[in-house]
């Protein structure tokens, strides 16, 4: 085969494989760029998401905080009438000493 031949052969299929590695690269970079679309849509809906879920916990713990601050008040009233119930008690007792006291002087025993 004459020199021209060959060289015209290979040039013909250096160009065919530039021409296919332009095609694959062009379908490459589209692929690329739909994967960086399809990121973003992702990553804005991901930030969609952790807003709602914060707003939900943000929610469900100031929920939880007026419950618990609702039982807490009911048991500081409960123990507030315990107070008050064992100083009455503690009044009566003492009330009771007095009497058991002038008693036991008017019958002439001190305890």
């Amino acid at each position: 085969m004459d020199s021209t031949v060959i060289a015209a052969i290979v040039s013909v299929l250096g160009a065919g494989f530039l021409a296919m590695l332009f095609f694959f690269m062009r379908g490459i970079r589209a692929d690329i760029a739909d994967l960086r679309s399809e990121i973003r849509s992702l990553r804005t809906e991901m930030q969609a998401e952790i807003a709602a879920l914060r707003a939900e916990m943000r929610a469900e713990f100031a929920a939880v905080r007026a419950e618990m601050q609702a039982e807490f008040a009911a048991v500081r009233a409960e123990m507030q009438g315990m107070c008050s119930d064992i100083s009455e008690l503690q009044q009566t007792v003492a009330r009771h000493d007095g009497m058991l006291s002038q008693i036991g002087l008017q019958n002439g025993t001190a305890d």
